[in-house]
């Protein structure tokens, strides 16, 4: 997303016969993924007449004729959504390879395999994912941890800089990335303040004690690590992945105390999603020659602004929790915290063989996968990717199959006609992703809008 949001700003504001191309293909990409997107799910909100001649419609009557609802059930089915496909192309085809071969191995054999044993007797992703998570989670972290230690010479130089960024002789400097850059002292004076102000309000708010929401700020620096690397590879932060650790940790240390197990899950996917997400920002203004202090600067003060309008629009689009978990606002990752967190207040032990050997067996593939890639360089491309691999453990399999034919065609473009590649890849991949996204947000707004207006009337009303 870093990449394409730099692309899409670059062919916008560049000059040249080369720029109006790019720009012209971003363009004309855009339209057409916004005209994908509208025929598939915005035919219905003109007249309910024309829905049968939606796309979308369409697909579902195409997965009911070949995978049938046993295996829909288990998410093994086709989606369209170029969204995806051309996050695919971003990604690349070892990453998207290896989610295939992850999701396949998940949804077409493990799932199977659970359910013919009578050990799962549920269907649908928001049962089967509470199955599947643990395995992919392990992979992730386990991985990200080893990457994260084989680079310990950069960890040792970066922890050695806190010593010397206070010393005078630091402060005198006048080197030009030293003033451009961000300076380390804010980094340690934000967490001090970050650390007392999440210690407050835990304590007040759902009576967590200060010493355990000073552990989960620890481990949320690592779990942000793992997320940050996975994010760069797959272009998806696993917000909720990162949160079953913390889970999985406070289940230990606090048995039978839901609030405290959802609210460390709370510190470390927040840490793991802002940390994500400011990095993609960073990659952007990296490729277009931005000022790193000021983009933070910038995204300092979107805090205050976010956290108004994110609590206002919340409150105005859920005004009841209830609604949550409804076909509405299924919330299927907030219904696997909440499934987890209720399965762990009972302890360790009733995470049962399936999940223990799960977290078992997932973190020892991903141990091995980013040693084999160290001790093999030549051979890296066809080592899978832990991030891919257990990312696909996750979410639903369509989703990794979108990714894998988008890698597959980026792949075979490249190679094809590798000028043609260079200059138009990533500006249609941006272009899907901006059209696509843009005109999901209308439809929204087209069918919420009205009911949105009154209950922020109301709001407003009861408010002041």
């Amino acid at each position: 997303s870093g990449i394409a949001a730099a692309e899409t700003l670059r062919a916008l504001h560049s000059h040249g016969e080369r720029g109006l191309r790019a720009a012209k293909a971003l363009g004309i990409a855009g339209a057409l993924a916004a005209l994908n997107n509208f025929w598939t799910d915005g035919l219905r909100l003109i007249s309910p007449k024309l829905e049968p001649y939606s796309l979308g419609n369409w697909v579902t009557k195409l997965n009911e004729a070949i995978f049938h609802k046993v295996w829909m059930d288990r998410t093994v089915m086709f989606l369209w959504d170029p969204i995806f496909i051309a996050a695919g192309v971003i990604t690349g085809l070892r990453v998207g390879a290896s989610m295939m071969l992850g999701g396949t191995l998940c949804w077409a054999v493990f799932v199977p395999y659970l359910q013919h044993r009578g050990i799962v007797t549920g269907s649908g992703y928001r049962e089967l994912v509470q199955w599947t998570l643990w395995g992919g989670t392990s992979c992730m972290v386990a991985s990200g941890l080893v990457s994260f230690i084989m680079e310990w010479r950069s960890a040792l130089r970066a922890f050695a800089s806190l010593g010397t960024m206070f010393s005078r002789r630091h402060r005198n400097r006048t080197d030009e990335l030293d003033a451009i850059e961000t300076p380390g002292s804010w980094f340690a004076i934000g967490q001090l303040f970050s650390l007392v102000g999440l210690a407050y309000l835990g304590k007040v708010s759902f009576d967590m004690p200060y010493w355990e929401s000073a552990l989960a700020v620890l481990l949320s620096f690592g779990l942000a690590l793992v997320a940050c690397r996975v994010t760069g590879e797959t272009d998806t932060t696993p917000i909720g992945a990162m949160g079953k650790v913390m889970q999985l940790t406070f289940g230990g240390l606090s048995p039978g105390n839901i609030n405290i197990n959802l609210m460390s899950a709370n510190i470390a996917s927040g840490a793991a999603a802002s940390s994500a997400d400011l990095l993609t920002d960073l990659k952007s203004g990296y490729l277009l020659g931005a000022n790193p202090r000021k983009q933070f600067l910038a995204q300092f003060s979107g805090i205050f602004i976010g956290t108004i309008v994110t609590v206002l629009a919340f409150r105005i689009m859920v005004p009841n929790a209830s609604v949550l978990g409804s076909d509405e606002f299924p919330a299927p990752a907030a219904q696997a915290w909440k499934a987890v967190a209720i399965a762990l207040s009972k302890g360790l032990e009733s995470l049962g063989p399936v999940k223990t050997w799960s977290i078992v067996i997932g973190g020892m593939v991903g141990l091995a996968l980013p040693l084999l890639a160290r001790f093999f360089p030549r051979r890296q491309q066809y080592i899978p990717s832990a991030a891919g691999l257990g990312l696909a453990w996750t979410f639903h399999w369509y989703y990794s199959l979108l990714f894998f034919l988008g890698a597959v065609f980026g792949y075979v473009f490249e190679r094809k006609a590798p000028a043609k590649s260079k200059e138009y890849t990533f500006p249609v991949a941006s272009g899907i992703i901006a059209g696509g996204s843009l005109m999901g947000v209308i439809l929204i707004f087209w069918e919420h809008g009205l009911a949105l207006i009154k209950i922020g009337i109301r709001f407003l009303h009861s408010a002041f």
